[in-house]
């Protein structure tokens, strides 16, 4: 028998003859067989330990380079597209009928039959042509069927709709309108490469709802939830009527670690009809608040957010100011980062039929923690050629952006900037929470001391601005022996409160919509509708009445827009500065 040693230093040496166990040549007779399988060993040893240390090479070159890529800003592309669900996408819809030329006071004829209730409550036409007999011709019927067969038919649009997706390019997907989602859409985006996760909206009859897909190579999931928008709440029968629903994910990038929270959601519908911008402001108060709850629940709040979806409002801004002016005047609950910081991925129109062409599919971002680095172009629409067609499957055309995540030395020269802005005069673009004005005093703190000098203020500032031509205002407001913390935030409570909140347009969009009857100011029972119609929660009456009397600081019984900013600002300066941290961080 060959030595046990010997037999070891075959596969391991490569040579009968080892030096290192000082074994001889084996004899020849007997062990030719032996040898020559030993042999045989000895290569395929030889060629395992090279590929070992290939192997070991190739493990330290991808730890290198995905170093490397960690010290890079890492950008990602966001999608959003309404889909048109495959049970609403009818051409025999009133307020599609593609084919035929229809005259407005025609249409107007078709919906007022589509709408009509009999005395049971039930449609009195129920159903495709009953709707439309003695209005439209046979022929007419016949030429609006031919292009619903074409176009609009979810067997000939379903796979195409896969291919615009595909074409979008995007790591994180919203999906909105979305139905067959467990026959056609999660299978085919799982042969996309994507993971995706799918909420129906909650109202008995409607089969869509949204969705949220992301490429698994760069971001894993850590937590979702969804809101069901409650619209109204009948206290006699005890029920809570809802219809819409907002879709969040926590998600993370595995690269990195660096973690988003993305929400997907679907706001009530007609955008023309502006009284329902108080409903859609309610639902948006709805999401703010779930958002607040699930990312304190996961540690995430200083996570950067991204809201995409069909937001069905003609006027982002007034839409922002309704909910923002409802979170600061509610005291039930506080607002998240986001509220006061959702900026607006410019596009073009991205829905266009016979009766309109608006654009009102939104991304809504962080502009303190995301950078916007690309937006795709919309494709030209034109109510000549109304979708879908046989270019578009959907009745929307989807927005693609791209976004980097901030660095912090970034997202702190940012707020930074803010501060000294908002002392200087000038109008600031968002407000500032207590732990963006920490990071912003330590950086303008410059040796550490924990005191803001003259000195210290000027060589910031010039790294912030480069070279300042009159920074003697904000100089001026410096004490000599420079500015502890508490007064660097007195400061700044004390400037917004004589300038006014950031966001003043939102705001003035927001009362102009209150004031329904353009009077120029709100009385007692508009105060009361506005917040019956808009609040995410139900909120006393005696409560509402010693909150306009707050407001109402001249006592003639309405609150005039300055009176309302001057409020606004007032009470964030008092309740909202140091809430944006949840329990965990604040002990920290």
């Amino acid at each position: 028998e060959l030595p046990t040693m010997r037999r070891a230093c075959l596969p391991r040496h490569g040579s009968v003859f080892c030096s290192l166990c000082r074994a001889g040549p084996l004899p020849w007779t007997p062990w030719r067989h032996s040898l020559r399988k030993a042999s045989d060993g000895a290569k395929v040893g030889g060629e395992l330990h090279r590929s070992w240390t290939r192997l070991e090479a190739l493990e330290r070159e991808v730890a290198t380079a995905r170093a490397l890529l960690r010290r890079q800003p890492i950008s990602f592309r966001v999608g959003q597209y309404n889909i048109l669900a495959g049970y609403m996408g009818g051409n025999t819809e009133p307020w599609f009928l593609y084919g035929i030329d229809i005259s407005e006071e025609r249409r107007r004829e078709i919906m007022r039959l589509h709408a009509e209730r009999g005395s049971d409550g039930k449609p009195a036409n129920a159903g495709w042509p009953a709707y439309v007999h003695g209005v439209l011709s046979k022929e007419e019927q016949l030429a609006v069927e031919r292009v619903h067969a074409e176009h609009f038919a979810w067997h000939r649009r379903k796979d195409r709709l896969l291919q615009v997706i595909a074409g979008m390019d995007v790591d994180v997907l919203s999906l909105v309108e979305c139905d067959h989602y467990d026959s056609h859409f999660k299978p085919g985006l799982a042969a996309l490469g994507y993971e995706s996760l799918w909420r129906k909206r909650p109202r008995p009859g409607s089969r869509d709802g949204c969705a949220i897909a992301w490429r698994p190579e760069m971001f894993e999931l850590l937590g979702s939830s969804f809101v069901e928008f409650v619209d109204r709440y009948d206290p006699e029968t005890r029920q809570h009527y809802k219809d819409r629903i907002a879709l969040i994910a926590l998600l993370r990038v595995r690269l990195t670690g660096q973690l988003l929270c993305f929400v997907s959601t679907h706001l009530q519908r007609n955008p023309e009809d502006f009284a329902q911008d108080r409903l859609r402001a309610r639902q948006i108060g709805q999401v703010l608040r779930e958002l607040l709850a699930f990312t304190q629940d996961h540690d995430a709040v200083e996570a950067p957010v991204i809201l995409t979806g069909d937001l069905n409002c003609t006027s982002l801004g007034r839409l922002r100011g309704i909910a923002n002016t409802v979170t600061v005047l509610t005291k039930d609950h506080a607002p998240h980062p986001f509220t006061f910081d959702a900026g607006d991925v410019p596009s073009g129109m991205t829905t266009v039929s016979k009766v309109r062409c608006m654009r009102l599919d939104a991304i809504l971002y962080q502009t303190q923690k995301l950078e916007l680095v690309d937006v795709d172009d919309v494709p030209d629409l034109s109510a000549r050629h109304p979708i879908p067609n046989a270019e578009h499957p959907s009745d929307h055309v989807p927005m693609v952006a791209e976004f980097r995540f901030l660095g912090q030395l970034h997202m702190t020269k940012y707020v930074a900037r803010e501060w000294y802005n908002c002392l200087a005069g000038q109008t600031a673009t968002v407000p500032l929470s207590m732990p963006q004005l920490r990071r912003a005093f330590k950086l303008y703190d410059f040796d550490g001391e924990g005191r803001i000098r003259h000195n210290e203020l000027l060589k910031v500032t010039r790294l912030l601005f480069g070279n300042v031509e009159d920074a003697s205002r904000v100089l001026s407001l410096l004490p000599d022996e420079g500015l502890d913390f508490m007064g660097f935030v007195r400061l700044y409570h004390k400037a917004v409160a004589v300038g006014g909140i950031p966001g003043l347009e939102d705001f003035k969009e927001a009362f102009d919509a209150f004031d329904a009857a353009k009077k120029g100011s709100l009385g007692l029972e508009e105060f009361l509708q506005l917040f019956e119609d808009c609040s995410p929660s139900d909120i006393g009456e005696t409560d509402l009445r010693c909150l306009f009397s707050a407001i109402d600081t001249n006592r003639d019984s309405s609150i005039d827009f300055h009176e309302f900013i001057q409020h606004v600002s007032k009470v964030w300066v008092e309740r909202f500065a140091d809430v944006y941290m949840c329990p965990a961080q604040e002990k920290k």
